[in-house]
């Protein structure tokens, strides 16, 4: 049993430094290199909860990421927004690793539009659990927003966990959404963990046919014995109202696949 908790609690800090704390889900904007924070769309739930406000319709989502085909870093995640005439209701989760380790997520969102600034805010239980340790829970405040500046420019910002932990960082994070064209959506972001460097993300969705989006992006992030860079593409495919994304990232420590699928019950906004 020694020789159990020995290892479990050496092998700990890779497997949480391997979530660190990202929660940030669904395929349409990990092709975009991850910048999520002025995409509105189902998966807002998770990327910026106060741009899930601006939804115009009941959503369902589900998805799964196979990070470096290592079982134990597997993600799942999904949820379901409730859309009604003054408040939109989210409910989501997300499951990062297996039985030996893994760290879930279980949360609620209350957003809403007022004009041209649409707000959301949200509580998450986070429980971590390595097998033959006891379970850790703690509860996890987020708040974002997103505002209309232009008919072509928007600007998004989130925070998640306004108290500071070594398991639970607060991230940060903002950033820009470009539409020149009605088939083009540029978005811009940085995102900063209170104990890390910078992370700068960009991205491109372009509407090839009415059902089709091609989108591929980039992020990076210096450390302090070089730069580390993440290439990603990907694809998604709308058939009225049924969405199916993919996206492929490209890292240094190896490749991310992630698929994910969404149900809107209505007109979608994206």
């Amino acid at each position: 049993m020694f020789r159990l908790h020995l290892a479990i609690l050496l092998a700990l800090p890779v497997l949480v430094a391997a979530q660190d704390g990202d929660y940030n889900l669904g395929a349409n904007s990990s092709a975009m290199g991850d910048a999520s924070v002025t995409s509105v769309n189902s998966w807002a739930l998770f990327n910026n909860p106060g741009a899930s406000g601006a939804l115009t319709a009941t959503n369902a989502m589900v998805t799964y990421q196979n990070r470096y085909n290592i079982e134990g870093f597997h993600v799942i995640g999904g949820g379901g927004i409730l859309h009604t005439r003054f408040v939109n209701i989210g409910v989501k989760y997300f499951k990062f690793g297996d039985d030996f380790f893994n760290q879930q997520l279980l949360g609620i969102v209350l957003s809403n539009k007022l004009q041209m600034v649409s707000l959301g805010g949200g509580v998450s239980m986070v429980q971590t659990h390595a097998e033959g340790l006891k379970d850790e829970r703690k509860i996890i405040g987020e708040f974002g927003g997103l505002a209309e500046i232009t008919e072509i420019i928007s600007f998004g910002a989130h925070i998640f966990n306004f108290k500071h932990g070594m398991q639970h960082p607060t991230t940060m994070k903002a950033g820009l959404g470009v539409a020149p064209l009605e088939n083009i959506g540029i978005h811009l972001e940085v995102q900063k963990q209170l104990e890390t460097r910078e992370v700068f993300k960009a991205g491109i969705q372009y509407g090839l046919l009415d059902f089709l989006l091609i989108r591929t992006g980039v992020n990076l992030q210096g450390y302090d014995n070089g730069t580390n860079t993440n290439a990603t593409f990907g694809f998604g495919i709308d058939a009225s109202g049924f969405l199916m994304d993919y996206a492929f990232t490209n890292g240094e420590i190896g490749a991310i696949h992630e698929l994910s699928l969404s149900l809107s019950l209505g007109k979608l906004d994206e």
